[in-house]
């Protein structure tokens, strides 16, 4: 692991602009006499609120609250202080400047983080979840990474590979004492015990998909042919008018997008223009970007509107072409995952809806002017893209997924090895994998690039 840098930082921890109160942390050698030399006394007692009245440069001063940590007991397990100041972004910086004319550095991204981790005050994966943490913009993500930052990921991973370097421990007394053939566990209880540890990493591993949309993002795409109500459902979706809508046919010609969440998984929301065959060049521009925007989506919406029982509608009932072309693109998703919308339900009685032949039985019939299926619509859009409940072991990173996804296979070939009844020498070198994967999930031991890597998306300040 690398070394804790001995150097004091500060930053401001939050965000720029006027406000109530804005705090400024230090932390690192010499953090206390810093806050003691501003406010021209000693004696702060640890981790109690203090009113103070600091000496700013530019012969201006400052009532504050200070509260000094001293190491190990702060975030960072160093000694530490936080500046709390009226928001003023002039008291601010001039805070900011005494700190650093006293021989403070301003922090780099992560990097009071960097330190908690370095100080072995969290390990890597209650580190992401600081950063997923202040990056939360739902109920569910912050839940998620609460959990996390909490140990929940941690103490799954831990038993985990607690539990493997026990079966390690005995395959390698096993191998010690060659010539007298003993065996320090059953083969039978190895394999068993295996095959455990590759259940939890399965189960690990089927949270990851969703786990990484509610970290990242999901893209959700309603497509479909000219005026089949794509843009009522968008704006029907966000609430409010964000789409023109006219009964022309091509009145959108570009993507709309729209931020939005669906089941607490953060959703960019695309209106395309509608896909059909045509020779005005900005339209079939618009076809282009929304065939390519179909192709990149986590979950694609089709909008198919219909007629009624009776016929006489006037709507895209008696557009043949028009539902065979859906048709189609509903076909070219299969294996994706898709969703198809009956739109402008309040036109007759929705259990008299005609359907076309290749729309599936759970197409959704709505009213975005009644809200008749809105309900249902935006819960069936949570279930796709995230998940019913979510596990406090969910995996949400890439890097996560690449590991535990590492030491599955790892297990597996142990697993394998063990039930030929294959050498005991080549299980244990599958399961030192295995554990070279998971201690690296948690950062027991991370080479600089990586740290660099994760630490680089943080805010300064945290």
């Amino acid at each position: 692991m690398a070394a804790v840098p001995e150097t004091l930082i500060v930053a401001v921890a939050t965000p720029p602009g006027r406000g109530a109160i804005s705090i400024v942390r230090l932390s690192g050698p010499g953090a206390i006499e810093v806050v003691a030399g501003l406010a021209g006394r000693s004696g702060f007692r640890p981790r109690v609120a203090t009113l103070a009245s600091l000496r700013l440069p530019d012969g201006m001063s400052e009532r504050a609250v200070v509260t000094t940590f001293v190491a190990p007991r702060s975030f960072t397990g160093e000694d530490a202080a936080e500046i709390s100041t009226h928001g003023s972004p002039v008291i601010v910086e001039a805070v900011l400047q005494a700190c650093l004319n006293a021989g403070a550095r301003l922090a780099r991204p992560g990097e009071f983080t960097l330190r908690a981790y370095l100080n072995r005050r969290l390990d890597l994966l209650q580190a992401e979840a600081v950063a997923d943490l202040v990056a939360a913009t739902t109920a569910t993500q912050v839940r998620v990474a609460s959990s996390h930052l909490d140990g929940s990921l941690s103490r799954a991973i831990t038993a985990m590979g607690d539990d493997l370097a026990r079966l390690r421990a005995l395959l390698e007394a096993s191998l010690d004492f060659p010539d007298e053939g003993y065996h320090f566990i059953d083969p039978r209880v190895l394999v068993e015990r295996l095959q455990e540890a590759g259940a939890v990493c399965a189960r690990l591993l089927g949270s990851a998909s969703a786990g990484q949309r509610l970290h990242d993002g999901a893209l959700v795409v309603i497509a479909g042919r000219p005026n089949a109500g794509k843009s009522t459902l968008f704006n029907a979706l966000l609430g409010r008018d964000r789409a023109i809508v006219t009964p022309v046919p091509g009145t959108t010609r570009d993507l709309l997008t729209e931020g939005t969440s669906f089941g607490g998984v953060p959703v960019t929301l695309v209106d395309t223009a509608g896909i059909r065959g045509v020779d005005d060049a900005v339209e079939r521009e618009g076809v282009l970007r929304a065939e390519a925007t179909v192709a990149a989506a986590d979950l694609v919406v089709i909008a198919v509107e219909v007629g009624q029982d009776g016929g006489g509608s006037g709507h895209a009932g008696s557009d043949q072409e028009g539902l065979e072309q859906a048709g189609r693109l509903w076909a070219s998703l299969a294996g994706r995952a898709r969703l198809c919308v009956i739109t402008k339900a309040d036109i007759g009685k929705p259990d008299a809806l005609v359907r076309p032949a290749w729309a599936p039985a759970d197409a959704l019939p709505v009213s975005a002017s009644t809200g008749h299926g809105m309900a249902a619509l935006r819960a069936r859009l949570g279930e796709l893209i995230g998940q019913t409940t979510w596990d406090d072991a969910t995996l949400t990173r890439a890097r996560h997924r690449t590991l535990v996804q590492e030491c599955a296979v790892a297990l597996a070939r142990a697993s394998d090895t063990a039930t030929a009844g294959g050498s005991e020498e080549y299980v244990l070198a599958d399961l030192k994998d295995a554990l070279v994967a998971l201690e690296a999930l948690r950062g027991v031991e991370s080479p600089e690039d990586v740290l660099q890597e994760i630490f680089a998306t943080f805010c300064i300040g945290k």
